[in-house]
């Protein structure tokens, strides 16, 4: 299975219609790139519909939000090829996610539904109209009696030339759990609470005066205070024990390098003196065995004469 290049896929534009109302200029290293077309639908929307647009209309995906684009341009995969899709580098960069399938059936055609999830920290902001997903083909390699084809089998959207419903009720269906809406959530209780106890700060306002809050506040400070102090107090106790115990554990380990090296050296000193007795020893011998030559030399003269 191969892919094919930048002219090959001119030619079945220009050719075999693989892409209607295709822009042959538009094929970017043996890929087409297909465009935003009319229809969006993004989780956020207001009233939960899709969305038509206008001609360079914008559109913007939230963080945390789900979104199904449709292509402006119809394919037309013929049945020996398939095609892969993605989107461009320089928008997924931005956190766009294409969640949807990422090959076209041999013999599909319509137009293309993208299911894409913004996973930045950022709104994404797209233009109908705007080069947005290339597609790319290969040959299929098929035996000499198969047939492939789109019309067989639960292809239940041939000739898609709009969002379907079903997706968009599959993406509305449960609640939206993204990290962005979970914070969304986070800070608006926040924002809640902080209201509740400003409103019941305002309620006691009668039953306080300033001075009672302060004093409670002073309170609670010195309370923490001397809770940290104590603390503190515990931990030091706890490290000059840890180090008295060390500094004893170290002062055993010192005295006993001590001994053993005292013991090492009284061993090296009688070796010493073992070794120089030796020495000396071997020298008396070798004397005695020069005085016995000479004396048997004398001996064997005075025979001689």
């Amino acid at each position: 299975m191969a892919f094919l290049g930048t002219e090959k896929v001119r030619e079945l534009i220009t050719k075999e219609g693989i892409i209607k109302n295709g822009d042959p200029n538009r094929v970017v290293c043996g890929a087409y790139e297909l465009s935003l077309g009319d229809e969006v639908f993004i989780t956020d929307s207001k009233d939960k519909k899709k969305q038509v647009l206008t001609a360079k209309e914008q559109i913007t995906i939230n963080p945390g939000q789900f979104a199904l684009l449709l292509t402006l341009e119809t394919v037309q995969i013929p049945a020996n090829k398939i095609a892969f899709i993605s989107i461009k580098a320089g928008i997924k960069l931005k956190g766009l996610i294409n969640v949807s399938g990422f090959h076209v059936d041999p013999g599909f055609k319509g137009k293309l539904v993208f299911s894409v999830y913004n996973a930045g920290a950022s709104p994404i902001s797209l233009v109908k109209g705007e080069a947005c997903f290339p597609i790319w083909f290969s040959d299929l390699e098929l035996t000499e009696d198969e047939k492939t084809s789109y019309e067989n089998g639960s292809h239940d959207h041939k000739n898609q030339d709009s969002i379907p419903v079903k997706y968009i009720d599959a993406l509305i269906a449960g609640e939206l759990s993204s990290p962005s809406v979970l914070l969304n959530k986070i800070n608006s209780n926040y924002t809640s609470l902080e209201a509740k106890i400003n409103s019941l700060d305002e309620a006691n306002k009668g039953k306080f005066n300033v001075a009672e809050r302060d004093q409670k506040a002073n309170n609670y400070i010195a309370v923490t205070a001397l809770g940290m102090v104590i603390a503190l107090i515990i931990k030091l106790g706890f490290d000059f024990a840890a180090l008295d115990k060390g500094y004893e554990k170290g002062l055993e380990l010192k005295k006993e390098e001590i001994r053993l090296i005292k013991k090492q050296f009284c061993v090296d000193s009688v070796v010493n003196a073992r070794m120089i007795e030796k020495k000396n020893l071997m020298i008396e011998i070798d004397t005695l065995k020069k005085k016995e030559l000479e004396l048997q030399t004398s001996i064997k003269k005075g025979k001689s004469k």
